[in-house]
């Protein structure tokens, strides 16, 4: 019954004009590095962050359990947040480690002109969230692009610390290589962390000598456990990704100490001497509280001679590729897919 009360409401929000929100909540408009927050998203991060702490479904940090990372999962996959596509998508799950039950679930067309294939792991501060979560976006993907989308399951932290994610992202990898895809051909994306999963898996690629993916696409990743960033401590609160949560999700990824200095945990360790040449498309929002690491990230790529563009959006927040009936995340979400097919 709450998750149709939920979607009733919001159904009517979605449509509702700018100047009528304006003249409903008379809500002042915030600004940050003279940009200004989109008003539509500004107000439907105050309503959902109502639903959550009404419905219990906040992240507790002190007493965290898979039960109530189910809890918050089911919640999202109920809330209509997202456009679905509009072509039939096809889904088949892989188990691509049978010992372990890894699945990789691919996302395809019933006919497909492009040969590419895009490995995609989701965000979620490595903690949270899953393939299921992420089938809007996903299946978006596969329709804009026209490819074939390969989203995986990874195991889950505090669980399963750091390197878990990155052993589960190159059986994937691999997997896609054994099964007929070049490296010409394939894509590594992700959001939040699963960007940084994505560049943890360049990193590590490289560092073992092996095959590089011809393109990465870091959509608002999460980059430093150093948590030194003015964005992190001026949008730290109030804009659905909070600082306490980094910290949260940094410190359980974390298997010790010593990962910290390792340049596939924290990716500002990279070596300056690095060769990889993948081109890096690297996306950041104005009120993301992850902005600043991301381009601390795309700089020292930049630095480096890396062929690196970043994309910004000034008026947007973390985690709006999976919000997409808000009018402005929608076009930026199209906007980045089209980025992506230019370059493939």
């Amino acid at each position: 019954m709450k998750h149709f009360f939920i979607n009733f409401l919001l159904s009517i929000f979605f449509i509702l004009p700018n100047w009528a929100l304006k003249v409903l909540t008379l809500r002042k408009e915030i600004t940050y590095k003279n940009e200004v927050f989109d008003y539509q998203s500004m107000i439907f991060i105050s309503l959902i962050s109502w639903f959550i702490t009404k419905f219990g479904l906040a992240l507790d940090m002190a007493d965290f359990s898979n039960d109530m990372r189910v809890k918050m999962s089911n919640f999202r996959m109920k809330i209509n947040n997202s456009h679905l596509p509009k072509k039939t998508i096809n889904k088949e799950d892989h188990i691509i480690d049978k010992k372990n039950n890894l699945v990789l679930r691919q996302y395809s067309l019933e006919s497909q002109m492009s040969d590419k294939a895009v490995l995609f792991f989701h965000g979620g501060g490595y903690a949270i969230s899953n393939i299921d979560v992420y089938n809007p976006v996903v299946s978006l993907m596969c329709e804009e692009l026209d490819s074939n989308i390969f989203s995986l399951e990874y195991s889950l932290s505090p669980e399963n610390k750091f390197p878990k994610a990155l052993e589960e992202a190159n059986i994937a990898f691999d997997w896609l290589i054994n099964h007929g895809y070049s490296k010409e051909q394939i894509i590594i994306c992700g959001d939040s962390a699963g960007a940084h999963l994505a560049a943890s898996l360049l990193h590590d690629l490289k560092a073992r000598d092996k095959e590089l993916p011809f393109l990465q696409v870091l959509i608002y990743p999460m980059v430093s456990p150093s948590l030194d960033f003015p964005s992190l401590d001026r949008l730290g609160e109030n804009f659905l990704l909070t600082k306490e949560q980094m910290k949260w999700f940094w410190h359980y990824f974390r298997a010790e100490e010593a990962n910290n200095l390792d340049s596939r945990f924290d990716l500002l360790k990279i070596d300056n001497n690095n060769k990889f040449n993948t081109k890096t498309v690297i996306i950041t929002a104005g009120f993301d509280p992850l902005c600043d690491e991301a381009e601390a990230y795309a700089a020292k790529l930049n630095d480096m001679g890396k062929n690196v563009k970043q994309i910004h959006y000034p008026s947007l927040f973390h985690s709006f590729i999976n919000i997409t009936r808000l009018k402005t995340a929608k076009l930026a979400t199209i906007d980045i897919l089209r980025e992506i097919k230019r370059n493939i």
